[in-house]
């Protein structure tokens, strides 16, 4: 498949690329998210040193690196004699300059770094040795991200040198539509809804079938190439020893289980506390978040949600039925008994709604956080006062904490197909909106079937409403 997206990032490289001095740029973000690809998309057309380390000895990466320097040096030696240190490597980079511009990566970096304890410094004198070269483009690439978080952060004095960073984040749903020129925006909206935004996933969709094709080959088949993708991730993380409490966390919150305490009895463990290490590891390869209401911030009500689409799919549907998954047969008839006549549930549990929460933060000028809202609001009726529980599905506040918009979002499942949304969604929102004490805030509508009469009057009739059909989302 062709190179797809990541405009804003090849941008970045070229910027670097065609500085006026040695420029020394970190890369991350989490894996399968397309950074060697990036990388090596951008150093087709230039003279490129890439290596990428693996879980192996100091030893191990010196002679895969010797390689690599051996088939781009026209000295020999290289070839004759393998690196046995670092120190000599550095060397190397600099013979290699002085041939030319060069484009140097050391992708999977924490590997590196956990063998050598002195790369920082080496790092940081070969940069400042060549500090006025234009021709150097040194890029550092990886995918453990608390590692470089708090490694390679700007309070880090180790790797303090570097002149741009960026940590390469998932497409939203509108790039990822990208992958699926050809679908409906609705069948857009249900391909990030199952397989998000991260593009290993997302090549693996035949545009030129459906969505049902596409889960059934890719994740339902025996032989899919995401079949066991949950697996993989967690066995390649360094920390996880024992995979069994991981996954079954990542399975409680897809469940439901969404409070540290309930997590935490699924698990099987006596204390909310025994559950949150397996969790802060999750959190920091990012595939599961705590969520708070907006206005609030962390606190008594967070709540744990599996982050990835497709994670949060794969966790829901095969994770809870792999004997109906042994064979082709099984797994097409799970498909239609079970995975598409609940599929539009499944995308208006949380696709949806995080597609609309991209669309308020793109469209009300104000926003600069959008999430949800939940709380107990005390009315009085009868003479009696009462507490009711309300949500919101977006609440968008500006930069000083001030709600600017509040919304609905619907989307009707196959079982429900003359859905609307009413009127009653209105009074829900009016009710938020005055226990926030935020009167200016707009009421968005978000709706892949459509609005009662009442409400379309409403939004001609008053400036704070605004209905947004699917239809009119990818404008």
């Amino acid at each position: 498949m062709d190179f797809i997206n990541r405009r804003d990032e090849l941008d970045a490289l070229e910027e670097r690329w065609a500085s006026d001095r040695a420029e020394y740029f970190v890369l991350f973000g989490r894996r399968r998210i397309g950074k060697s690809q990036l990388l090596l998309h951008f150093g087709e057309d230039r003279r490129l040193l890439y290596f990428e380390a693996t879980s192996g000895t100091r030893q191990d990466h010196l002679d895969d690196l010797s390689s690599e320097i051996a088939a781009l040096s026209p000295r020999s030696i290289y070839a004759e004699q393998p690196l046995t240190s670092w120190r000599p490597a550095f060397t190397a980079f600099g013979e290699l300059l002085e041939d030319g511009p060069l484009m140097i990566v050391l992708d999977e970096f924490q590997f590196i770094a956990r063998q050598e304890p002195e790369i920082g410094s080496l790092l940081n004198r070969f940069i400042r040795e060549n500090a006025s070269n234009p021709g150097l483009l040194l890029c550092i690439a990886g995918s453990d991200v608390s590692f470089f978080e708090r490694e390679m952060g700007y309070g880090s004095t180790t790797y303090g040198r570097r002149t741009g960073s960026l940590k390469l984040a998932p497409f939203g749903w509108r790039e990822a539509g990208d992958f699926v020129p050809g679908w409906s925006i609705e069948d857009r909206v249900r391909a990030w809804s199952v397989f998000g935004g991260v593009p290993y996933y997302l090549a693996e969709i035949d545009s030129g079938a459906g969505i049902s094709d596409a889960i059934l080959r890719s994740v339902l088949y025996p032989d899919g190439l995401l079949r066991n993708e949950p697996l993989f991730l967690l066995a390649q993380e360094s920390r996880i020893r024992d995979t069994d409490n991981y996954m079954s966390c990542m399975r409680a919150i897809a469940g439901g289980k969404t409070r540290l305490n309930e997590i935490a009895q699924r698990i099987g463990k006596a204390r909310a506390e025994e559950a949150r290490p397996f969790l802060e590891v999750l959190e920091e390869m990012e595939v599961i978040e705590r969520r708070f209401p907006v206005t609030l911030g962390a606190g008594k009500k967070v709540r744990y949600a599996i982050s990835d689409p497709f994670l949060r799919f794969w966790f829901r549907f095969v994770s809870t039925s792999e004997s109906r998954l042994q064979t082709r047969e099984g797994a097409r008839r799970y498909l239609d008994q079970t995975v598409l006549p609940e599929l539009d549930k499944f995308v208006s549990e949380d696709g949806f709604e995080r597609i609309c929460q991209q669309w308020t933060l793109e469209h009300v000028d104000d926003a600069v956080e959008v999430g949800r809202w939940w709380g107990s609001i005390r009315s009085r009726e009868a003479g009696k006062a009462i507490s009711r529980s309300y949500e919101a599905d977006i609440a968008a506040v500006d930069q000083s904490g001030n709600v600017v918009a509040l919304g609905s979002c619907k989307w009707a499942d196959a079982a429900n197909a003359d859905h609307e949304h009413s009127a009653a969604e209105l009074d829900k929102l009016e009710t938020i909106r005055d226990e926030l004490e935020a009167p200016d805030a707009r009421l968005l509508f978000f709706d892949r079937v459509g609005f009662s009469d009442r409400l379309e009057e409403l939004e001609r009739e008053r400036s704070d409403v605004e209905l947004v059909p699917v239809a009119s989302m990818d404008r």
